[in-house]
């Protein structure tokens, strides 16, 4: 097999075990969601397009809720300072 060929089965297969990652799992951070998010605090949707505002909202995905400033992780459970 072509070397650029395993590169692209590699890639897919990763990219399925990440986009699989359920909310609970240790790889967690790693996951990607593909669900819109609500607040769970005052229930209210999320943009698409986020804005970051902390490095952890930056690097792991996340949200801050622009009506009540509840802070959430990428799946819309809150995070705790």
């Amino acid at each position: 097999m072509n070397s650029t060929v395993i590169g692209y089965i590699i890639a897919i297969g990763l990219f399925i075990f990440f986009s699989l990652q359920k909310k609970d799992s240790k790889f967690s951070s790693l996951g990607i969601n593909f669900k819109r998010v609500f607040c769970p605090q005052c229930n209210k949707k999320q943009p698409i397009r986020r804005k970051t505002t902390t490095q952890r909202q930056f690097l792991n995905g996340g949200y801050t809720c622009e009506s009540c400033q509840t802070e959430m992780d990428k799946f819309g459970a809150e995070l705790k300072n």
